[in-house]
This record gives C-alpha cells, sequence and structure tokens, in this order.
C-alpha cells in the first residue's frame, strides 16, 4: 500500500510541469480590412491534432500547450500563425488572400511575377464565372490584350475561333495550344479528328466557367518555348480552383435567363412590304397594272405569314451548381457540380452539359506530396438544321413566299412538297425541323496524378501522369417525308440515318526535377528539368442507310438500303526534353532561359527532332537607389525576350507516302498512291521578340502593362508544284514565311477607393497587330478561297474580288471596274483586285466597376476595328430580283434603280434576274466590319455579413446581368462580330440575354 501511494504521488509530481504547461487561450478573428469579426475560421495547435472554429462574429478558446502556435485560416484570406504571448487572450487580424496573385501559372508551375520577363495577359476566375456564355472561350473574348476570338455561328457550345498575336500560319494550325491544371489537352474538335459531317462543340464548352480560378495566356517566347514545337501559336493556360486549409465551405448557384436573336441592322421585309415590292418590281419592267393585280393581288396579305420570326423563339437558360472546399495543412479539396441547359434561339436547337470537378492534394509528410484532379463533362446538342439549307430556319425564310401560310385549308401542316406551295426550296422547315434531328453527344473525362517528392530544400522530383479521354457520338436523321429525306425518283430510298462516333485518348507522361537554390541574400536560381511523353490516338467509325418506311424508328437497321460503312484510326507521338533557368539578383535583375527538344511522328525521318528556345530579362527600375527619391512612379520595370518555337499542328501522316487500299483495277481490289510525301518535311518556325514596360503610379492606384512584338514564322508548310512524271501535282514543303507585330496594353485605374467603401476601377485593354506575308514559293500568289489570296506583302487570306462600280444610271445594270480602272457591265471583264483583309486592325475591351457596400455594378464593352467582311447573306437576300416573289432582306427595297436617270445604290430588280453577275461576290458585299459592342452588364447585391451570422451563412449575393445589349456599327449583316475568316453566310444570330442569379456560401 505504501509503494502504491508512493507511485501515484510520483505521477502527480510528473504531471504537474506538463499541466502548467497547457492553457487556455481566447481571442478573436478580425478583418483586416473593417475590423469585423470572421466567423467560422479555422484555428488549429500547429503540429498537433486539435483544432476548432470562430462562431458567427469571430470568437474561439482553444487549449494551448507551451511554445505552441496557432495557424489561423479562412476562405479569401491569407493563412496565419501566430505565437501567443503570456497573456490568455488573443486577436488576430487576417487579410485578402493576395498568394495567387504573387504568382502566374504557366502549367509547368507558377513564375513569381515580381521576376516575370515574359508577356503574359491574366483574367481571373471571377471575371467569367456566372456568364451567360456556355463556352469559356467566350467569356474571355475582350478580356485579355492581343487575344481575338469569333465564332461563326451563335449555336450555343459552338466552335470558338481563337488567334493569340495575328494569324501565324497558312497551311498549319494556327489555334494556341491548350493546357488545363498542367495538362496539354487535345484542342480539336469532334469533326476535326473523325470527319463527322456534323457541326461540333468547341474545346471549352465542356469546361465550367465557375470552377475556373485564374486563364493566363502566354503570348511571347519566354511564355510559350517552354512547349517548344506547340507554343508557336500561344498558350492559353487554365487552371481550375483547389482547396485551402480551413473549414469545409459549400457554394451553391442559381441562374435563370432568357434570350432572343439579336439581327444588327439586318432583317426581312414585312408581306406588307414585300407586296408593295413586288408590284413595283413588277411595274419597273413593263408590266400593267392588270397584270401587276393579277400576279400579285393585295388579297395575298389574308395568307401572310412571318417566316422569318416563325424560325426563332425566345430560348431560356439554366445553370445549377454545387461546389465543397476546404481541408487541413496536410490535406485540401476542391469538389464541384454543375448543371447547365440552353436552348437556342433558332427554333428546336439547344445545348445541355453536366460537369464534375474533384481536385485533392496530400501532403503526407514533409517530403511527399500527392495531388489528383479529376475534371468529367458530358455535352449534348441539338444543333440548327442545315440539310439543303432551305430546311435550316435561319435560311429557309428566304425561300418561302411570304405570303404562303405553312398549313393547309384544312388545318394540316404543309410538308412543304405539295405542289400548291410556293417556295424555291419545296421544303416547309416549321414541318421539318421537328422531324428530323442534327445531334452531338460529347463526354470528356480529364484525370492526373502527381507525386512530388523533396529530397532537399533545393530538389524535388515530381512525376505526372495524366490522361484526356473524349468520346464523341453524332447523328443525323431525315425523316422521309421532309425536303430532306425525300426521294422523287425513287420513293423506296426516302428517309436517312446516320450514325458516327469517335474517340480520342491523349495519354502524357511528365518526369521533372525542380527547385530553387538561395545563394546569398543577393542571388537566387530557380531551375527546372523535365522530360515529357505525350500520345493521341484516335479511331471512328461510322454508317449510313437510306429508305425508311416511317419516321418513327430511328435506327440503322431498319433502312432499307446501307449506304456506306466507314472508319479510320490515327495517332501521333511527342517525345520532349525541357531546361529552363531563372536567375535572380538583389530581386532587381532578372534573367530567364530556356530549351526544349521535341520529336515527332508527324515528321520524315530526315527530321524527327527540333530544338527550339529562348532567352529573356527584366529590370525592377524602382529598386534603383536614383529612383528613391522620386514621386511619380509606385512601379517601373523593363523587360525583353526573344525565342524560337514551333508549329507541329497539321495532319499526321503529311510526310509520309501513303497508299489507297480498296481501289479497283480491272475488277480486282487493289491500292494506288495517294500522296507522295516528303521526309525533309519539318516544323514552322516562329522568331518572336518582345519588348515589355511595366509601370505604376499614385501607389499603383494606375497601372500599365505595355508590350511590343514581332513574330515571323519562317518555313511555312506549303504544296509545291512537282514534275506530273511523279503522277502528282503537288508536294509538301517548308517554303515562305510571314510575320505579326503589333502594340499591347493594359491599363488599369483605381479612381475612387473612399473609406467608406465606395470603388470604382477602370480597365482597359488594346491592341493592334499587322499581319503580311514575307515570302511564298517562287513569289506566285497561291488561292485560299474562290474570294481570298495569299500574296507576298500583304495579310493572309486577303479578300480578292471585282471592285464594285455601281449603278449605271442609265439602264440600271451592275457595273464593276476593268484593270485600265474603266467601268464594265460584263462581270467577265471585270478585273479582281485585293481589296483588304478579314484581320481587325485593333481589338479592345473596357471594364467598369462600382462598388458600395455589399452593391456591385459593372459595364464591359469590347471592340473590334479595321476588319472586312463579306456579307454573302445579301447575296441572296438582297439579289436584285434573283430570287424574286420569295422572302427578301429589308435591305432590298431600298435605293434601287426605277428609270433612267436615277441614281442608285441597287441596280434594277429584274424577276428572276442575272444572279451570277448582279450577285457576283464583289466589293459590292465587301462591308467594314468595325463596331462597338455593349458585351455585359451586371448588377450585384450581397447581404450583409450581420444578417449572414444570424442565419449561419458567410455570404449571399443576387446579381442580374445582361450581355449583347446594343452594338453600334455600319455593317448591314446580322452580326459584325465573326471568326477570322470573316465571311457570313446565313450564320446563327448572337444572342441578347438577360439572366438572374444567386450565390449561397456556407
Amino acid at each position: 500500500m505504501k509503494h502504491t501511494l508512493l507511485l501515484w504521488l510520483f505521477v502527480a509530481i510528473s504531471v504537474l510541469p506538463a499541466l502548467a504547461q497547457t492553457r487556455t487561450i481566447k481571442g478573436k478573428i478580425t478583418d483586416a480590412k473593417d475590423g469585423a469579426g470572421v466567423p467560422y475560421a479555422t484555428v488549429r495547435v500547429q503540429g498537433a491534432n486539435k483544432g476548432t472554429t470562430t462562431d458567427q462574429n469571430g470568437n474561439f478558446s482553444i487549449e494551448i500547450g507551451a511554445n505552441q502556435s496557432l495557424i489561423v485560416s479562412s476562405i479569401g484570406f491569407a493563412a496565419k500563425t501566430v505565437k501567443p504571448g503570456n497573456s490568455g487572450t488573443l486577436t488576430v487580424s487576417l487579410a485578402a488572400d493576395n498568394t495567387l496573385g504573387e504568382y502566374i501559372a504557366t502549367g509547368y508551375g507558377n513564375t513569381n511575377r515580381q521576376r516575370k520577363v515574359s508577356s503574359v495577359s491574366e483574367v481571373a476566375g471571377e471575371k467569367i464565372a456566372n456568364t451567360p456564355f456556355v463556352d469559356v472561350n467566350q467569356a474571355l473574348q475582350g478580356r485579355a490584350a492581343g487575344v481575338f476570338i469569333g465564332g461563326a455561328s451563335g449555336q450555343p457550345g459552338a466552335v470558338q475561333n481563337v488567334r493569340i498575336r495575328g494569324v501565324g500560319s497558312i497551311s498549319a494550325g494556327a489555334a494556341p495550344l491548350y493546357v488545363i491544371d498542367g495538362v496539354i489537352v487535345d484542342g480539336r474538335d469532334i469533326n476535326g479528328t473523325s470527319g463527322l459531317a456534323l457541326q461540333t462543340n468547341d474545346l471549352l464548352a465542356n469546361l465550367n466557367a465557375n470552377d475556373v480560378e485564374s486563364v493566363n495566356v502566354l503570348k511571347d517566347a519566354a511564355a510559350t518555348a517552354l512547349y517548344g514545337s506547340r507554343g508557336a501559336n500561344g498558350v492559353i493556360v487554365i487552371t481550375t480552383k483547389k482547396g485551402k486549409a480551413g473549414v469545409t465551405t459549400f457554394s451553391a448557384r442559381a441562374q435563370y435567363g432568357s434570350a432572343k436573336a439579336s439581327f444588327g441592322k439586318s432583317g426581312m421585309l414585312s408581306p406588307a412590304e414585300a407586296l408593295a415590292y413586288n408590284r413595283d418590281v413588277l411595274a419597273i419592267n413593263g408590266a400593267t397594272p392588270a397584270e401587276v393585280d393579277e400576279e400579285f393581288p393585295t388579297s395575298l396579305l389574308q395568307t401572310a405569314f412571318d417566316w422569318h420570326d416563325a424560325g426563332f423563339r425566345r430560348a431560356t437558360t439554366q445553370d445549377y451548381g454545387l461546389a465543397a472546399s476546404g481541408g487541413t495543412d496536410k490535406t485540401k479539396f476542391y469538389i464541384s457540380g454543375g448543371y447547365q441547359n440552353q436552348e437556342g434561339t433558332v427554333i428546336n436547337s439547344w445545348f445541355k452539359k453536366y460537369t464534375v470537378i474533384s481536385n485533392v492534394s496530400q501532403q503526407v509528410n514533409d517530403h511527399l506530396d500527392i495531388a489528383m484532379n479529376l475534371n468529367l463533362s458530358q455535352s449534348n446538342a441539338n444543333n440548327a438544321m442545315g440539310g439543303n439549307y432551305y430546311s435550316s430556319p435561319i435560311l429557309g425564310a428566304y425561300f418561302v413566299s411570304p405570303f404562303q401560310s405553312p398549313y393547309k385549308p384544312d388545318g394540316s401542316m404543309y410538308t412543304g412538297l405539295e405542289p400548291d406551295f410556293n417556295a424555291a426550296s419545296g421544303d416547309n422547315f416549321l414541318y421539318s425541323v421537328y422531324l428530323n434531328d442534327k445531334r452531338l453527344t460529347n463526354f470528356r473525362g480529364l484525370g492526373g496524378l502527381t507525386v512530388g517528392y523533396r529530397v532537399f530544400d533545393w530538389l524535388k522530383v515530381q512525376e505526372k501522369v495524366n490522361m484526356d479521354l473524349v468520346y464523341g457520338e453524332a447523328s443525323l436523321f431525315y425523316d422521309p417525308t421532309t425536303g430532306d429525306g425525300i426521294n422523287t425518283a425513287d420513293p423506296a430510298k426516302s428517309g436517312e440515318i446516320y450514325n458516327a462516333n469517335v474517340k480520342n485518348t491523349t495519354l502524357t507522361n511528365q518526369l521533372s526535377v525542380s527547385g530553387a537554390i538561395k545563394i546569398n541574400e543577393d542571388h537566387q536560381l530557380d531551375y527546372l528539368v523535365l522530360t515529357e511523353y505525350n500520345r493521341f490516338k484516335s479511331k471512328s467509325i461510322s454508317a449510313d442507310g437510306i429508305g425508311l418506311v416511317t419516321g418513327k424508328l430511328k435506327a440503322l437497321d431498319v433502312t432499307a438500303v446501307p449506304q456506306d460503312v466507314g472508319g479510320n484510326g490515327t495517332e501521333y507521338t511527342f517525345l520532349s526534353y525541357l531546361g529552363q533557368l531563372n536567375y535572380t539578383f538583389k530581386n532587381r535583375y532578372n534573367l530567364s532561359g530556356s530549351i526544349r527538344t521535341d520529336g515527332s511522328s508527324r515528321f520524315g525521318v530526315n527530321n524527327r527532332f527540333g530544338t527550339f528556345y529562348s532567352f529573356g530579362a527584366s529590370w525592377k527600375v524602382m529598386e534603383e537607389a536614383f529612383m528613391k527619391s522620386q514621386k511619380a512612379f509606385s512601379d517601373l520595370r523593363l523587360r525583353g525576350s526573344y525565342g524560337v518555337t514551333g508549329n507541329a499542328d497539321f495532319d499526321n501522316f503529311v510526310a509520309t507516302a501513303l497508299y489507297d487500299y480498296g481501289t479497283a483495277y480491272n475488277g480486282e481490289p487493289g491500292n494506288a498512291p495517294s500522296t507522295i510525301g516528303n521526309r525533309s518535311l519539318t516544323w514552322e518556325r516562329n522568331k518572336s521578340f518582345n519588348i515589355g514596360l511595366d509601370l505604376g503610379f499614385f501607389k499603383n492606384r494606375l497601372t500599365a502593362v505595355i508590350d511590343v512584338y514581332r513574330r515571323q514564322t519562317d518555313g511555312l508548310l506549303m504544296n509545291t508544284p512537282v514534275s506530273s512524271t511523279s503522277g502528282f501535282l503537288t508536294q509538301p514543303a517548308n517554303v515562305g514565311s510571314l510575320e505579326n507585330k503589333g502594340i499591347e496594353a493594359l491599363i488599369t485605374s483605381k479612381n475612387i477607393d473612399a473609406p467608406s467603401g465606395l470603388t470604382w476601377t477602370t480597365e482597359l485593354n488594346v491592341s493592334t497587330n499587322k499581319n503580311k506575308i514575307l515570302s511564298l514559293y517562287g513569289g506566285q500568289d497561291v488561292s485560299a478561297s474562290t474570294t481570298q489570296l495569299h500574296r507576298v506583302g500583304e495579310a493572309v487570306q486577303s479578300w480578292y474580288l471585282n471592285e464594285w462600280a455601281g449603278v449605271d444610271k442609265d439602264n440600271g445594270d451592275p457595273q464593276w471596274y476593268t484593270a485600265d480602272g474603266k467601268t464594265t457591265n460584263n462581270i467577265n471583264l471585270a478585273q479582281r483586285k485585293i481589296v483588304g483583309n478579314s484581320q481587325p486592325k485593333f481589338i479592345g475591351g473596357l471594364t467598369n466597376t462600382v462598388s458600395y457596400k455589399g452593391i456591385s455594378f459593372s459595364v464591359f464593352f469590347y471592340g473590334v476595328t479595321g476588319s472586312k467582311i463579306l456579307n454573302r447573306t445579301r447575296i441572296l437576300g438582297d439579289a436584285d430580283g434573283a430570287y424574286f416573289g420569295y422572302g427578301y432582306d429589308k435591305l432590298t427595297a431600298q435605293n434601287y434603280w426605277r428609270k433612267a436617270g436615277d441614281i442608285a445604290e441597287r441596280p434594277k430588280p429584274v424577276p428572276g434576274g442575272n444572279h451570277n453577275a448582279n450577285n457576283a461576290q464583289s466589293t459590292r458585299y465587301l462591308e467594314n466590319g468595325s463596331f462597338l459592342r455593349l458585351k455585359n452588364i451586371s448588377l450585384s447585391y450581397s447581404l450583409p455579413k450581420k444578417w449572414m451570422r444570424a442565419a449561419k451563412l458567410s455570404d449571399v449575393k443576387f446579381y442580374a446581368q445582361a450581355a449583347n445589349i446594343a452594338t453600334w456599327t455600319g455593317y448591314t449583316g446580322w452580326d459584325p462580330e465573326q471568326d477570322i475568316s470573316a465571311m457570313e453566310f446565313f450564320r446563327y444570330p448572337p444572342a441578347k440575354s438577360i439572366t438572374f442569379g444567386v450565390n449561397v456560401n456556407f
């Protein structure tokens, strides 16, 4: 018993020091900006599995041992480590989290903003979140200097045309490289990889904009040379959201809106206007009043119908999402799910997508870290019908009489095939649009595993494996009773079904060694050595059948006549080695250099590998002693870079001589040469030079980033003539060169930053680019299309057209200029010439944002000047009588020739007139594409924090926004916002929309 008491006494005495070292700390976590308590912040004991959260007022209580520190964190704030003093109370002030602002994501890591030597445009995720677009590319439009984004269609999810610093190639791809969370993704659409003859969806249409943390556009060689042969046309680096240490937070969003088509200055004549025009045209061409009344009596208005209006609708859009984010010092996660449903403004067109994203990271110990990311999405689209054009509501309205009702006298609907249905097309699109289908389904799975091991503070080894899987299904169905489906010559072959699918798989494996070596306070080195293997595979299969008894069964096996079964497979590989070294002296002078060697299966055996490099420097002038006394500047830096990148974005087997199999000869199967190839074919090389200037005034309330650049592309991939004895006419070769040069500027101003909380900021980005071809094979012109030409000294795809000379005032005939400058009424004697190009000279975006006590109002303008658009819609819709009796563009009835001596804008309209002459693709239809668009207006209101605390919520924000509200332009077509080809032909019009939404964080 005595020994037992002594044992307990010993234990008690031993524990006393420990008890004396443990104490309770009570405190409050506040916002450094306004001193308000931060609710639900995480307070953890460093190095121990112990923590708590603050209450709705920011108060907390926690036990802590001697010499222990607390780690305080909260979403939206920078984490802070504090060591409590002897007092039992503690107040910790948290500042806004600007960590992301200090680094720039480049895909292969992060670059410290203070040490950058390159040209990078940055767009924060908050600028594109909640926008009423299904495509991240659309949301980026006008946000980044030097970046042109335009779509050939307003169809939701349609492919967007993106060019960075001009057009960098003629025959090879000119689109930028996309990198999502460090993974190079396949930027081709489904059509590009499988030959499906259907409109496709954009690469970024399957990405949820609300999951994007940032988008960085790498533009000069110092940034893009990291990607070697794939970075010539710029790189767009997208980083999705990641978790942060702290209490788990949830966010939910809901958005609903409506949209209608925008037709700009264009439109159709009303039935009454069309009737008056038709009657006048007959009279001009000699018809008597009785003949006019007989062909176009006023009674026709009794069956008048607005076909143009019937093809469009007020569409709705819905967007919902739920996300969770949080973690500890060791484990962090971000999980999100979303659903978006956007109806098209063209009847029976729509786009739906489902997205799931999961980003998880684990710090296993002081040396080992693991990260896993998974991004899944599926989109389903029903695109506007095309067929023989007339079945499309977009074009079909122009080829139906405005006095033709879609309904028969008995109330049933015309199919369009009836003899008494007055249409040039033989198709009633209101009948066929809901029977025929043109659908596309895309599934994309992007996933990766990253394992890093820090051997020393200055040495980290990292292995990254990623897979990008794209699976697409396309289907086309023509009902046997519609104009597209009927076979009048053989009714048993009416109706058609076409199905196709494609699977693209991209596997990337990276092994890297990186680190930072701080020699002393003045010298620091950062390095990266990496090897990368990239393999792409694509397989597709398609089948087509005709002959359907009924349109109710949409399966290939019920077609009477199988027409075609096809399929193909292709693949390519890249093997790369990369080295990068950055040196910093006194945090003032920075040098950077990189070298990359790429090998590609796309090239001939003589040139499988290419080496690309860059070097750059920056000088932080503000840190110099001679700048200390001045008060004008708060920031002044100079940047410069030069480098060589490559372009390998062309067909996989263009360098290889190929054979076509299945060729019949003398009734026997065989094969025959199909391409001649070129074993010496090599990369297009892009030499880029950039000088940059970063300025700050008034404690950086006014900042400017200015870049001047020149990039030259040599070794353009072109087809060159070869001897006819080879059995071929041309062979691919590296010939020719072109250049792009320009200036970019980003100006940001904080106009008001009042203590009351009132702020007003302005952001302006503007860029200009001049594109010119420097050389071509033999100095000869190269045809780009029937209306465009490549010529030395001119821009890529310059317009090559007959020059319009107006209307002959004596007889009303159209006129063009001949080679000697005289006018002619004979189109065959006219002389074509270069009359401008499709590329804009200036691109700009302007954003103004005013905020006050939870209210935020933002206005965004986007504009383009200098582009020339060929308005081919007018060639049919404003046809001088060529399609007499059907639909007309409203311009048709304006200022046309009626009698001798008239000075008119339009020739004499002749019923069924010479379409090939009057409506030849001349400068008559080439228009100035300059415009200024009020792209977006948004208004939001966040409920007061004290209300949120009572409801145990962290934030509730209501918002409303309108898109494409107004456009100022001289262009007479539907929309001056075109893709880089700038050729409009009844394109799917853009939508004016208004949306309302709410975001809730808890």
